[in-house]
């Protein structure tokens, strides 16, 4: 095959392009997705573009199983959150219309929304998620609600986002991923253009040649060729929605949809949006910070390539492009089979199709040293890592074990002193060590990833007075969703969330874990117990005020 020397890296390889997919390339490619389909199973769509030519494609599975009806170039897929890209290039269009401005207070088109927030909102901040807004599907969580057991559409997702009082930062000065701001945008548009997001839309993939892409406005329509979404439990089950919220997502589209756009973003050619606009749709936003996040684009390096991506994640449909400037390569990969790893998968197929050359970064397989451990009770409790995750070292029949929410307990094996390795993975192995002021911290290693450090919290000697002190009912009007804490022992409350209950535990003074949830019990001046603050991962700061 032949090759053309591109870039040499800084980081010690060479990555050598392709100028002709040769049989022998195709051959593994083809080697490489067979391996993710076996029997009769969902599966994918996969294709590549190169210098402006779609130059791969192929189709797997099958995308009805009931009916056995394979996936092939008409399959219309549910891209999820790769739709994000399409609601900002209608924004791109109105802006180059000179209808509104990056810099137009979201207000100004929804003048309903947090009427008691003085900071602007900005269109730039919806783009790229640093609003502060919350996201509507956590929300529902909140409330005890699952999304996709819903009969809900933009107008019910725009009645819970206009409820809240508050945001989850000031505006402009974080990022967190919020479906909220392009479910807003499609608002926008629908404001300043004078018709649906729907039509809106409809138009914009006409005018781009996609003409089997369609948001999904009404989930009883009937969408031709609709890949059913699967996923593996206990064998094939097909996962269901009922929900019609569009514009974050909702997006189904073919494979040959996808690339042509592909086309578009690598040639700059379109009849129907600029060269300019399409330039502007590649990059982040001005006179902004967040340098990760553009027109529903994610930025980033990989292998030492500046490249931009997007996952789409919904149910059981996965999707995943991956677009290299510098190589004129993107990779799309679309998917019914909620087991298929779309982003590793296109991965892959980047390191094939671009013969990516790399020294595989080795980390410490363990700790220099090894120290005694005297009592294993000694190293018992909760610690936090660097990344905010908790986890807890339980010991039970003389045994430690590493318990994290929503994971299986794993026991930890003894090698020495205080070595110990994960009974799932003789590989992964855990230290732990105390400071001279007595602080225990454990060090995570293997040799695939750099060690993750985790700092035990201090332990509550808090007595039962002040533990059944939290109890009371607790109630936040924005979502209309009501808390329950009653202290149970040692540890442990019964937190009882719109009717459901669930284990909570006192992890430090004033701080409580349900679930992914964070609990933080706040005080008036005279220190008693006036309300809550409760974070859950795209919502944070939700105030709970307590009953008299």
């Amino acid at each position: 095959m032949k090759y053309t020397l591109l870039i040499t890296l800084l980081f010690g390889f060479t990555m050598l392009q392709a100028e002709n997919f040769d049989q022998q390339l195709n051959d593994k490619l083809d080697e490489t997705l067979k391996a993710y389909v076996e029997g009769i199973s969902p599966g994918m769509a996969v294709g590549i573009v190169q210098d402006g030519d779609i130059v791969y494609q192929n189709f797997l599975g099958y995308s009805n199983l009931e009916h056995k009806v394979k996936i092939d170039e008409n399959t219309r897929f549910n891209i999820a959150s790769n739709g994000k890209q399409y609601t900002a290039l209608a924004i791109l269009k109105l802006l180059g219309e000179g209808k509104l401005n990056l810099d137009d207070d979201i207000r100004k088109h929804l003048p309903d929304l947090y009427k008691n927030i003085n900071e602007k909102i900005t269109i730039s901040n919806l783009l790229t998620h640093s609003s502060g807004i919350r996201d509507v599907y956590d929300l529902w969580a909140l409330k005890g609600k699952t999304w996709w057991k819903l009969f809900v559409d933009n107008k019910d997702a725009l009645e819970l986002i206009q409820s809240q009082k508050d945001l989850n930062f000031k505006p402009g000065s974080e990022y967190l991923y919020s479906n909220s701001n392009y479910i807003l945008l499609t608002e926008i548009i629908k404001q300043v253009s004078g018709e649906k997001f729907s039509s809106f839309s409809a138009k914009l993939f006409e005018a781009l040649a996609m003409n089997q892409t369609t948001f999904l406005t009404n989930y009883m329509a009937v969408i031709p060729d609709k890949a059913r979404p699967y996923g593996n439990w206990n064998g094939w089950r097909e996962y269901p929605a009922i929900t019609e919220v569009h514009g974050d997502g909702a997006l189904f589209s073919t494979l040959g949809d996808q690339l042509q756009w592909e086309k578009i973003v690598q040639t700059k050619k379109s009849e129907y949006i600029s060269q300019s606009l399409l330039d502007q749709s590649q990059q982040t936003l001005p006179n902004v910070s967040i340098a990760n996040y553009g027109y529903g684009l994610m930025f980033g390096t990989y292998n030492g390539l500046k490249y931009a991506y997007h996952d789409g994640n919904t149910g059981a449909y996965n999707a995943t492009f991956l677009r290299f400037p510098e190589a004129k390569l993107s990779v799309v990969v679309l998917s019914n089979n909620g087991n298929i790893p779309t982003n590793y998968l296109a991965k892959q197929i980047a390191n094939l199709t671009l013969n990516l050359k790399t020294e595989k970064l080795v980390f410490p397989a363990g700790p220099e040293k090894i120290d005694d451990l005297e009592n294993i009770s000694d190293v018992v409790g909760n610690y936090k890592t660097d990344g905010g995750t908790i986890i807890k070292i339980v010991e039970k029949d003389g045994s430690l074990y590493r318990e994290i929410y929503q994971r299986d307990p794993v026991k930890l094996i003894n090698e020495r002193g205080n070595l110990f390795h994960y009974e799932t993975n003789e590989d992964l192995k855990i230290a732990f060590t105390e400071d001279e002021g007595g602080q225990w911290q454990f060090t995570i290693y293997l040799a695939s990833q750099a060690p993750n450090v985790g700092v035990r919290l201090p332990s509550n000697q808090l007595n039962d007075t002040y533990k059944k002190s939290l109890d009371g009912r607790f109630y936040n009007d924005e979502t209309d969703t009501e808390i329950l804490i009653e202290f149970l022992e040692n540890h442990t409350y019964a937190v009882t969330k719109n009717g459901r209950e669930r284990k909570g535990e006192l992890i430090l003074k004033d701080f409580l874990r349900m679930n992914s949830y964070e609990i933080k019990v706040h005080r008036d001046a005279d220190d008693i117990v006036d309300g809550l603050v409760v974070n859950n991962r795209r919502i944070q700061n939700v105030v709970f005020q307590k009953d008299n």
